[in-house]
Protein backbone atom coordinates (compact mmCIF):
# COMPACT_ATOMS: atom_id res chain seq x y z
CA UNK A 1 0.00 0.00 0.00
CA UNK A 2 1.63 3.37 -0.98
CA UNK A 3 0.73 5.78 1.88
CA UNK A 4 2.15 9.08 -0.17
CA UNK A 5 -0.54 11.21 -2.21
CA UNK A 6 -0.32 10.45 -6.05
CA UNK A 7 0.00 13.14 -8.03
CA UNK A 8 -3.96 13.84 -9.30
CA UNK A 9 -4.61 13.70 -5.42
CA UNK A 10 -1.88 16.55 -4.45
CA UNK A 11 -2.69 19.11 -7.35
CA UNK A 12 -6.27 18.79 -5.83
CA UNK A 13 -5.43 19.51 -2.58
CA UNK A 14 -3.01 22.22 -3.92
CA UNK A 15 -6.11 24.08 -6.13
CA UNK A 16 -8.29 23.82 -3.20
CA UNK A 17 -6.01 25.37 -0.98
CA UNK A 18 -5.41 27.96 -3.75
CA UNK A 19 -8.84 28.67 -4.53
CA UNK A 20 -9.18 29.06 -0.83
CA UNK A 21 -6.86 31.45 -0.34
CA UNK A 22 -7.40 33.45 -3.03
CA UNK A 23 -11.27 33.63 -4.09
CA UNK A 24 -13.03 32.17 -0.93
CA UNK A 25 -11.67 33.22 2.20
CA UNK A 26 -12.51 37.29 0.92
CA UNK A 27 -15.78 36.21 0.19
CA UNK A 28 -16.37 35.17 4.05
CA UNK A 29 -17.37 38.60 6.00
CA UNK A 30 -20.43 38.55 3.82
CA UNK A 31 -21.00 35.00 4.61
CA UNK A 32 -23.10 35.87 7.68
CA UNK A 33 -26.69 36.04 5.49
CA UNK A 34 -28.14 33.37 3.22
CA UNK A 35 -27.72 35.55 0.29
CA UNK A 36 -23.69 35.36 1.30
CA UNK A 37 -23.64 31.86 2.20
CA UNK A 38 -25.38 31.26 -1.58
CA UNK A 39 -23.01 33.49 -3.16
CA UNK A 40 -20.41 31.65 -1.52
CA UNK A 41 -21.63 28.28 -2.76
CA UNK A 42 -21.59 29.52 -6.34
CA UNK A 43 -18.71 30.53 -6.41
CA UNK A 44 -17.04 27.11 -4.86
CA UNK A 45 -19.76 25.29 -7.43
CA UNK A 46 -17.71 27.18 -10.57
CA UNK A 47 -14.21 26.65 -8.94
CA UNK A 48 -15.32 22.54 -8.57
CA UNK A 49 -15.30 22.41 -5.07
CA UNK A 50 -19.02 21.19 -4.96
CA UNK A 51 -20.18 17.78 -5.55
CA UNK A 52 -16.49 15.94 -5.42
CA UNK A 53 -17.31 12.50 -5.35
CA UNK A 54 -20.89 12.50 -7.50
CA UNK A 55 -20.96 10.94 -10.80
CA UNK A 56 -19.69 13.63 -13.43
CA UNK A 57 -23.61 12.92 -15.74
CA UNK A 58 -24.81 14.80 -12.18
CA UNK A 59 -23.01 17.94 -12.34
CA UNK A 60 -20.11 16.24 -9.78
CA UNK A 61 -16.39 15.78 -10.07
CA UNK A 62 -16.71 11.95 -9.83
CA UNK A 63 -13.62 11.71 -8.11
CA UNK A 64 -13.18 8.92 -5.18
CA UNK A 65 -13.91 9.37 -1.79
CA UNK A 66 -10.44 9.26 -0.27
CA UNK A 67 -10.07 12.84 -2.77
CA UNK A 68 -13.10 14.08 -2.18
CA UNK A 69 -12.35 13.66 2.35
CA UNK A 70 -8.95 15.27 1.12
CA UNK A 71 -10.07 18.54 -0.21
CA UNK A 72 -12.85 18.52 2.59
CA UNK A 73 -9.93 18.39 5.37
CA UNK A 74 -7.88 21.15 3.19
CA UNK A 75 -10.94 23.22 2.97
CA UNK A 76 -11.97 22.76 6.83
CA UNK A 77 -8.64 23.81 7.29
CA UNK A 78 -8.57 27.12 5.21
CA UNK A 79 -11.78 28.26 7.08
CA UNK A 80 -14.61 26.11 8.89
CA UNK A 81 -17.49 27.29 6.57
CA UNK A 82 -15.77 26.30 3.41
CA UNK A 83 -15.61 22.36 4.68
CA UNK A 84 -18.99 22.61 5.42
CA UNK A 85 -20.40 23.44 2.39
CA UNK A 86 -18.16 21.21 0.61
CA UNK A 87 -19.27 18.48 3.00
CA UNK A 88 -22.79 18.59 3.04
CA UNK A 89 -22.68 18.91 -1.15
CA UNK A 90 -20.69 15.94 -1.11
CA UNK A 91 -20.58 13.65 1.33
CA UNK A 92 -23.99 15.13 3.08
CA UNK A 93 -27.56 14.29 2.52
CA UNK A 94 -27.38 14.95 -1.45
CA UNK A 95 -25.30 11.79 -1.51
CA UNK A 96 -28.07 9.30 -0.76
CA UNK A 97 -30.42 10.91 -3.28
CA UNK A 98 -27.23 10.23 -5.93
CA UNK A 99 -27.67 6.63 -4.28
CA UNK A 100 -31.22 6.07 -3.97
CA UNK A 101 -33.16 9.01 -6.19
CA UNK A 102 -35.21 8.68 -9.20
CA UNK A 103 -33.41 9.82 -12.27
CA UNK A 104 -36.25 12.59 -11.95
CA UNK A 105 -35.14 12.97 -8.07
CA UNK A 106 -31.43 13.45 -9.23
CA UNK A 107 -32.17 15.93 -11.73
CA UNK A 108 -34.11 17.93 -9.48
CA UNK A 109 -31.77 18.07 -6.46
CA UNK A 110 -28.22 16.82 -7.20
CA UNK A 111 -27.73 18.51 -9.96
CA UNK A 112 -28.51 22.03 -8.63
CA UNK A 113 -26.36 20.98 -5.38
CA UNK A 114 -23.55 20.44 -7.97
CA UNK A 115 -24.44 23.91 -9.33
CA UNK A 116 -24.07 25.48 -6.10
CA UNK A 117 -28.11 26.22 -6.24
CA UNK A 118 -29.42 24.79 -3.39
CA UNK A 119 -28.34 23.09 -0.33
CA UNK A 120 -29.76 20.31 1.60
CA UNK A 121 -29.79 19.87 5.52
CA UNK A 122 -30.34 15.87 6.87
CA UNK A 123 -33.28 15.04 9.89
CA UNK A 124 -32.55 12.35 11.66
CA UNK A 125 -32.73 12.93 15.69
CA UNK A 126 -35.73 13.42 17.53
CA UNK A 127 -36.19 14.60 21.32
CA UNK A 128 -36.93 10.75 22.09
CA UNK A 129 -34.87 9.22 19.26
CA UNK A 130 -31.28 10.46 19.60
CA UNK A 131 -29.07 7.60 20.06
CA UNK A 132 -31.58 5.40 19.60
CA UNK A 133 -32.38 6.85 16.11
CA UNK A 134 -35.24 4.46 15.04
CA UNK A 135 -37.19 4.94 17.91
CA UNK A 136 -38.26 8.68 15.65
CA UNK A 137 -41.79 9.11 15.52
CA UNK A 138 -41.71 11.41 13.04
CA UNK A 139 -45.07 9.87 10.22
CA UNK A 140 -45.42 10.61 6.81
CA UNK A 141 -48.61 9.26 5.00
CA UNK A 142 -49.24 9.14 1.37
CA UNK A 143 -52.65 10.89 0.42
CA UNK A 144 -52.69 10.85 -3.47
CA UNK A 145 -50.39 12.91 -4.92
CA UNK A 146 -49.04 14.39 -1.39
CA UNK A 147 -47.16 13.03 1.46
CA UNK A 148 -48.13 14.51 4.63
CA UNK A 149 -45.61 14.21 7.26
CA UNK A 150 -46.38 15.05 11.16
CA UNK A 151 -43.94 15.41 13.55
CA UNK A 152 -40.53 17.50 14.80
CA UNK A 153 -36.68 16.63 14.33
CA UNK A 154 -34.25 18.12 16.40
CA UNK A 155 -30.23 19.52 15.73
CA UNK A 156 -30.76 19.98 12.31
CA UNK A 157 -28.02 22.00 10.95
CA UNK A 158 -27.58 24.89 8.11
CA UNK A 159 -31.41 24.84 7.81
CA UNK A 160 -31.19 29.14 7.53
CA UNK A 161 -29.17 28.59 4.67
CA UNK A 162 -30.20 25.18 2.51
CA UNK A 163 -33.65 24.95 0.81
CA UNK A 164 -34.47 21.23 1.41
CA UNK A 165 -33.92 18.96 4.26
CA UNK A 166 -33.89 14.97 4.24
CA UNK A 167 -36.13 13.57 6.56
CA UNK A 168 -36.50 10.60 8.14
CA UNK A 169 -39.47 9.34 8.95
CA UNK A 170 -41.91 6.19 9.23
CA UNK A 171 -44.20 5.37 6.35
CA UNK A 172 -45.62 2.56 8.60
CA UNK A 173 -47.19 2.02 12.62
CA UNK A 174 -45.00 -1.16 13.43
CA UNK A 175 -42.79 1.10 15.16
CA UNK A 176 -39.95 -1.47 14.34
CA UNK A 177 -37.09 -0.11 11.77
CA UNK A 178 -39.04 -1.35 8.43
CA UNK A 179 -41.37 1.49 8.51
CA UNK A 180 -38.58 4.11 8.21
CA UNK A 181 -38.08 6.03 5.02
CA UNK A 182 -37.49 9.31 3.79
CA UNK A 183 -38.45 12.31 2.39
CA UNK A 184 -36.77 15.56 0.79
CA UNK A 185 -38.91 18.46 1.93
CA UNK A 186 -38.72 21.74 0.87
CA UNK A 187 -38.65 24.62 3.55
CA UNK A 188 -41.69 26.45 1.92
CA UNK A 189 -43.37 23.43 2.13
CA UNK A 190 -47.18 24.15 3.79
CA UNK A 191 -47.42 23.07 7.41
CA UNK A 192 -43.45 23.45 7.62
CA UNK A 193 -41.97 25.81 9.81
CA UNK A 194 -38.38 25.47 12.29
CA UNK A 195 -36.60 27.30 15.39
CA UNK A 196 -34.28 30.34 15.58
CA UNK A 197 -32.08 28.46 16.39
CA UNK A 198 -29.51 27.54 19.54
CA UNK A 199 -26.23 27.99 19.54
CA UNK A 200 -23.70 25.03 19.91
CA UNK A 201 -20.36 25.60 21.35
CA UNK A 202 -18.58 26.65 17.78
CA UNK A 203 -21.53 29.49 17.17
CA UNK A 204 -23.50 27.15 14.76
CA UNK A 205 -27.07 26.96 15.05
CA UNK A 206 -29.19 24.32 15.32
CA UNK A 207 -32.95 23.89 14.77
CA UNK A 208 -35.82 22.26 15.14
CA UNK A 209 -38.01 21.20 12.41
CA UNK A 210 -41.96 21.21 12.69
CA UNK A 211 -44.20 19.15 10.40
CA UNK A 212 -47.75 19.65 11.00
CA UNK A 213 -49.81 18.21 8.29
CA UNK A 214 -46.81 19.70 5.87
CA UNK A 215 -47.94 18.57 2.65
CA UNK A 216 -44.95 17.70 0.10
CA UNK A 217 -45.53 16.59 -3.55
CA UNK A 218 -45.32 12.65 -3.55
CA UNK A 219 -42.63 12.16 -5.93
CA UNK A 220 -40.39 14.03 -3.26
CA UNK A 221 -40.56 10.49 -1.77
CA UNK A 222 -37.02 8.99 -1.79
CA UNK A 223 -37.81 5.78 -0.27
CA UNK A 224 -40.75 4.94 1.67
CA UNK A 225 -39.82 2.06 4.31
CA UNK A 226 -37.35 -0.78 4.90
CA UNK A 227 -34.75 1.63 4.06
CA UNK A 228 -33.35 2.40 7.41
CA UNK A 229 -30.15 -0.13 6.57
CA UNK A 230 -30.09 1.01 3.25
CA UNK A 231 -30.14 4.77 4.34
CA UNK A 232 -27.22 4.38 6.90
CA UNK A 233 -24.76 2.58 4.66
CA UNK A 234 -24.94 6.43 2.58
CA UNK A 235 -24.69 8.24 5.82
CA UNK A 236 -21.49 6.31 6.88
CA UNK A 237 -19.91 8.68 3.85
CA UNK A 238 -20.87 11.58 5.77
CA UNK A 239 -19.60 10.22 8.62
CA UNK A 240 -15.75 10.51 6.87
CA UNK A 241 -17.02 14.27 5.78
CA UNK A 242 -17.09 14.78 9.06
CA UNK A 243 -14.27 13.16 10.47
CA UNK A 244 -12.35 14.68 7.56
CA UNK A 245 -13.67 18.22 8.94
CA UNK A 246 -12.54 16.94 12.64
CA UNK A 247 -8.76 16.10 10.73
CA UNK A 248 -8.49 19.80 9.48
CA UNK A 249 -9.84 21.84 12.21
CA UNK A 250 -7.26 19.97 14.68
CA UNK A 251 -4.52 20.45 11.85
CA UNK A 252 -4.90 24.01 11.49
CA UNK A 253 -4.71 24.05 15.98
CA UNK A 254 -1.63 21.89 15.49
CA UNK A 255 0.04 23.94 12.81
CA UNK A 256 -0.47 27.43 15.10
CA UNK A 257 0.59 25.94 18.14
CA UNK A 258 3.61 24.58 16.31
CA UNK A 259 4.42 28.31 14.75
CA UNK A 260 3.91 29.57 18.14
CA UNK A 261 5.94 27.29 19.89
CA UNK A 262 9.06 28.25 17.52
CA UNK A 263 8.67 31.84 18.05
CA UNK A 264 7.34 32.80 21.67
CA UNK A 265 10.19 32.85 24.10
CA UNK A 266 10.15 32.42 28.14
CA UNK A 267 13.50 32.16 29.78
CA UNK A 268 15.37 33.60 26.92
CA UNK A 269 14.53 30.54 24.82
CA UNK A 270 11.90 29.51 22.17
CA UNK A 271 9.16 27.55 23.61
CA UNK A 272 10.14 24.96 21.29
CA UNK A 273 13.46 24.13 22.74
CA UNK A 274 11.80 22.87 26.14
CA UNK A 275 11.43 18.97 26.28
CA UNK A 276 7.96 18.94 27.52
CA UNK A 277 6.82 21.10 24.49
CA UNK A 278 8.80 18.77 22.09
CA UNK A 279 6.67 15.68 23.04
CA UNK A 280 3.62 17.84 23.21
CA UNK A 281 4.10 18.53 19.62
CA UNK A 282 5.35 14.72 18.79
CA UNK A 283 2.11 13.60 20.55
CA UNK A 284 -0.15 15.35 18.45
CA UNK A 285 1.32 15.31 15.26
CA UNK A 286 1.47 11.10 15.77
CA UNK A 287 -2.52 11.35 16.64
CA UNK A 288 -3.05 13.64 13.75
CA UNK A 289 -1.43 11.01 11.15
CA UNK A 290 -2.76 8.00 12.63
CA UNK A 291 -6.04 9.88 12.59
CA UNK A 292 -5.66 10.78 8.67
CA UNK A 293 -4.86 7.09 7.78
CA UNK A 294 -7.46 5.32 9.79
CA UNK A 295 -10.02 7.73 7.37
CA UNK A 296 -8.05 7.28 4.25
CA UNK A 297 -8.98 3.56 5.18
CA UNK A 298 -12.50 3.72 5.74
CA UNK A 299 -12.71 5.57 2.67
CA UNK A 300 -10.21 3.09 0.32
CA UNK A 301 -12.91 0.45 1.43
CA UNK A 302 -15.73 2.13 -0.95
CA UNK A 303 -13.42 1.71 -3.83
CA UNK A 304 -14.98 -2.30 -3.85
CA UNK A 305 -17.95 -1.71 -2.27
CA UNK A 306 -19.43 1.53 -3.46
CA UNK A 307 -19.56 2.60 -0.01
CA UNK A 308 -17.86 2.56 2.86
CA UNK A 309 -17.40 -0.08 5.34
CA UNK A 310 -19.49 0.72 8.19
CA UNK A 311 -16.77 -0.72 11.07
CA UNK A 312 -13.83 1.33 9.59
CA UNK A 313 -15.96 3.83 9.81
CA UNK A 314 -16.54 3.57 13.23
CA UNK A 315 -12.70 2.85 13.79
CA UNK A 316 -11.97 6.48 12.48
CA UNK A 317 -14.65 8.32 13.89
CA UNK A 318 -13.94 6.98 17.58
CA UNK A 319 -9.62 7.59 16.99
CA UNK A 320 -10.33 10.71 15.87
CA UNK A 321 -12.75 12.19 17.68
CA UNK A 322 -11.10 11.58 20.83
CA UNK A 323 -7.31 12.46 19.12
CA UNK A 324 -9.22 15.37 17.43
CA UNK A 325 -10.29 16.74 21.23
CA UNK A 326 -6.66 16.47 22.39
CA UNK A 327 -4.50 17.89 19.50
CA UNK A 328 -6.35 20.73 20.18
CA UNK A 329 -6.33 20.90 23.87
CA UNK A 330 -2.88 20.65 23.63
CA UNK A 331 -2.42 23.76 21.30
CA UNK A 332 -4.40 25.13 23.63
CA UNK A 333 -1.95 24.27 25.82
CA UNK A 334 0.95 25.78 24.31
CA UNK A 335 -0.32 29.07 23.32
CA UNK A 336 -1.36 29.65 27.20
CA UNK A 337 -3.88 32.25 28.18
CA UNK A 338 -3.61 33.24 24.39
CA UNK A 339 -4.81 30.07 23.34
CA UNK A 340 -7.38 30.62 25.48
CA UNK A 341 -8.83 33.72 24.23
CA UNK A 342 -11.18 34.11 21.86
CA UNK A 343 -8.53 36.60 20.06
CA UNK A 344 -6.99 33.40 18.83
CA UNK A 345 -9.24 30.77 16.72
CA UNK A 346 -8.26 27.87 18.84
CA UNK A 347 -11.26 27.99 20.96
CA UNK A 348 -13.64 27.68 18.09
CA UNK A 349 -11.53 25.18 16.50
CA UNK A 350 -11.81 23.16 19.67
CA UNK A 351 -15.22 23.94 20.25
CA UNK A 352 -15.96 22.22 16.44
CA UNK A 353 -14.38 19.28 17.45
CA UNK A 354 -15.81 18.26 20.25
CA UNK A 355 -18.81 17.92 18.71
CA UNK A 356 -17.59 15.23 17.17
CA UNK A 357 -18.05 12.64 20.08
CA UNK A 358 -21.71 13.39 20.02
CA UNK A 359 -22.64 13.98 16.21
CA UNK A 360 -22.93 11.53 13.44
CA UNK A 361 -23.02 8.63 15.88
CA UNK A 362 -22.08 8.95 19.87
CA UNK A 363 -18.42 7.47 20.54
CA UNK A 364 -20.18 4.64 22.82
CA UNK A 365 -22.57 4.01 19.70
CA UNK A 366 -19.79 3.27 17.36
CA UNK A 367 -17.90 1.51 19.55
CA UNK A 368 -21.12 -0.33 20.52
CA UNK A 369 -20.68 -1.13 16.68
CA UNK A 370 -17.08 -1.92 16.32
CA UNK A 371 -17.52 -4.48 19.59
CA UNK A 372 -20.49 -6.26 17.84
CA UNK A 373 -18.24 -6.78 14.30
CA UNK A 374 -15.65 -8.27 16.33
CA UNK A 375 -17.66 -10.43 18.55
CA UNK A 376 -19.38 -11.22 15.03
CA UNK A 377 -23.10 -10.77 17.48
CA UNK A 378 -25.68 -7.98 17.83
CA UNK A 379 -24.94 -5.56 19.55
CA UNK A 380 -28.21 -4.06 19.96
CA UNK A 381 -29.36 -1.56 23.50
CA UNK A 382 -32.54 -2.33 23.31
CA UNK A 383 -34.21 -3.05 26.80
CA UNK A 384 -35.22 -6.96 26.42
CA UNK A 385 -39.10 -7.59 26.97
Amino acid sequence: MDFDLNERQAELVRAAEEVAERKLIPMLDAADTPEGVNGLRRTMAEQGLLGLNLPEELGGMGVPLLDTLLVTRALQKAAPLLGGIAHRSSTGAVGAVAEYGTQAQKEAFVIPSCKGEIGISIGITEPDAGSAATAMKTSAKVEGDEVVLNGSKQFVSFVNNNHYTLVYCRFGTTGRPGDIGAVIVPHDAPGFSHSEGTLNMADELLFELYFDECRVPKENVLVDGGAFGKLISVYNAERLGSISRMIGSAEAAYEMALGYAKERKQFNRELADFQGIQWMLADMRVKLDAAALLTWRAAATAVKTGLPSPTETSIAKVFTAKAAKEVCDDAIQIMGANGYTKEYPLVHRYAEVRGGSIYGGTMQIHKNMIAGAILERSSSQWKRS
